[in-house]
């Protein structure tokens, strides 16, 4: 009993400082934010990066209208070279202010295995311990603005094989398109477990709604 006895206070003080991190932790609209860059500003910038790259080419090379498609390998590099300044100064600008994270991860004090059921609960695998809900949202906001930035960095990525994709040929084309894929799967399983996040909030948030969902 003594060995237990000598566990508690340590458990106690682990999850204390848990809590006091956790305090002003807050998920402000990250998935607004978010949504807004992938169904506006990222196609938007795109489009008009591409664009601008071909037409460059066209006219740095001397080809005509009808020869856009040879040169949109140009548009394609000037959207690989645009589209991560976009993405850090949208990151900076809009990502970075939906989410009061603090300074330190919350999770930070805790054991593995406690860390373990914390992650398991935000994935909804796990009901929700209401003793220590502060830490366990305030985990929730940090993991979903973790996966946003890392979401704003991946969207650059098949920008870079796509015009590979599109100049190779047999072997070459199909690998690079596979990579293509590969990186969207990729970002899929980020999306999801954005949204886990999400949803865990969501039903914190409700009086009584402790359980994971149906």
């Amino acid at each position: 009993m003594s060995g237990i006895d000598d566990l508690m206070p340590r458990s106690g003080d682990r999850w204390a400082t848990a809590t006091r991190r956790a305090q002003g932790i807050a998920d402000q609209g990250l998935g607004d934010a978010l949504k807004t860059y992938y169904t506006l500003y990222f196609p938007a910038g795109v489009i008009i990066l591409v664009t601008a790259g071909t037409v460059l080419g066209i006219l740095a090379f001397g080809g005509g209208p009808a020869d856009w498609p040879s040169f949109l390998v140009f548009g394609f590099f000037l959207a690989v070279l645009g589209a991560p300044i976009g993405g850090l100064i949208y990151n900076a600008k809009k990502i970075a202010p939906a989410a009061e994270t603090g300074r330190i991860d919350v999770l930070l004090s805790l054991e593995d295995e406690e860390r373990k059921d914390i992650r398991r609960q935000l994935l909804g695998k796990t009901p929700v311990d209401p003793e220590h809900l502060v830490v366990s949202e305030a985990a929730a906001v940090q993991l979903r603005k973790n996966l946003a930035t890392q979401l704003i960095w991946m969207s650059v990525f098949p920008l870079v094989f796509i015009p590979q994709v599109m100049r190779g040929a047999g072997f070459i084309s199909w690998f690079m398109a596979a990579g293509v894929l590969v990186m969207v799967i990729g970002a899929m399983y980020v999306v999801r477990d954005f949204q886990r996040g999400g949803r865990f909030l969501d039903r914190t948030a409700e009086p009584g709604a402790k359980g994971p969902p149906e």
